[in-house]
């Protein structure tokens, strides 16, 4: 009989714990085999098919792996937003933007229309022209109403006043030593004026003559207003300018030159058209006007003859005084 101590043992190691293998009558080599067997069918996985019953209008689909994503949509406000998602708040935010554009949209659209209708409504208004009832009397078809032209005069200035009485002592003066003197009012200040050129030349050339009578000279250009007398009788009064004009240059050329000569036949035919023209019920300024041009053609006259200075310088103070009757 062997001695169990002499007996080799077999151990195995299971989860990393050696246990001793009890001895059965069977041989090691067997228990060995099976224990091996044993493990070795211990990891496989039991399978089967399912088989089911065939029945009418029932099938069956094995569930896939893979689950098939839902289309995405991107919402205002940078999120993405599955549109499986029932709730709605998907489209909320989308609807309301786009609502809130229509909605802005079509109040400016409305409003650009009305700004045009308007503009061609107004456009559309007819302009009404205004006939007259009755037609004017004495008024020729399409003949200009004349107006009147501006009286620019060249003079010889004696002294600027703050007030009249001022200027008319001085008037009175200067009158006394035999040169013409006449005071006009311009914007609220008294102008003596001595003399009428044809232009400023002339006027410094003047102003040197009327020195020698030891009187303080100036030569200014003035633009002169007319007052309703001229305004209302405009046609007349233009040419009553252009008789002023030449009376002027006749007799300030001749008392700058003795010897030059004027046509006084032209002057004498101009006079001869204004009084045609200048009727007895014509307002005072007129008549007071032609009056003043009428006396200063003969005076002009008159020197033709006699060649006494005097003469040019009476007819200087009555182209003075016809400034005034302008002015009226």
């Amino acid at each position: 009989m062997d001695n169990p101590e002499n007996k080799k043992g077999i151990t195995i190691k299971i989860n990393g714990e050696e246990k001793p293998l009890v001895e059965d009558d069977r041989s090691d080599s067997v228990t060995v085999a099976e224990n091996q067997t044993s493990a070795a069918m211990e990891p496989e996985d039991e399978s089967f098919d399912w088989v089911f019953p065939k029945d009418e209008g029932v099938f069956y689909q094995p569930a896939t792996s893979t689950k098939k994503k839902n289309p995405t949509i991107l919402a205002f406000g940078g999120k993405w937003k599955n549109p499986g998602n029932k709730s709605g708040y998907s489209l909320k935010l989308p609807f309301l933007a786009i609502l809130f554009a229509v909605i802005i949209g079509s109040s400016l659209g409305l409003i650009v229309l009305k700004a045009i209708t308007a503009d061609k409504e107004v456009a559309a208004v007819p302009v009404e022209s205004k006939i007259p009832n009755e037609p004017v009397k004495d008024e020729k078809k399409g003949a200009a109403v004349p107006t009147i032209q501006p009286l620019t005069a060249f003079l010889v200035q004696g002294g600027l006043f703050s007030n009249e009485e001022a200027a008319k002592q001085i008037q009175e003066r200067v009158m006394d030593k035999g040169v013409p003197a006449e005071v006009l009012k311009q914007d609220e200040k008294y102008y003596l004026f001595l003399g009428s050129a044809t232009n400023l030349d002339e006027s410094k050339q003047l102003a040197v003559f009327f020195k020698s009578y030891d009187v303080e000279v100036f030569w200014k250009e003035l633009t002169l207003k007319p007052g309703s007398a001229a305004s209302s009788n405009a046609a007349i009064m233009n040419k009553m300018i252009t008789v002023y004009q030449n009376l002027t240059k006749a007799s300030s050329a001749q008392l700058l030159n003795p010897t030059a000569t004027t046509d006084m036949k032209s002057l004498q035919t101009e006079l001869e058209e204004l009084k045609t023209k200048v009727k007895d019920d014509a307002p005072a300024g007129l008549k007071a006007a032609y009056s003043d041009l009428s006396s200063a053609t003969d005076l002009i006259k008159q020197y033709q003859s006699t060649k006494e200075p005097s003469q040019l310088l009476k007819a200087q103070q009555k182209l003075l005084q016809f400034l005034n009757s302008y002015q009226i």
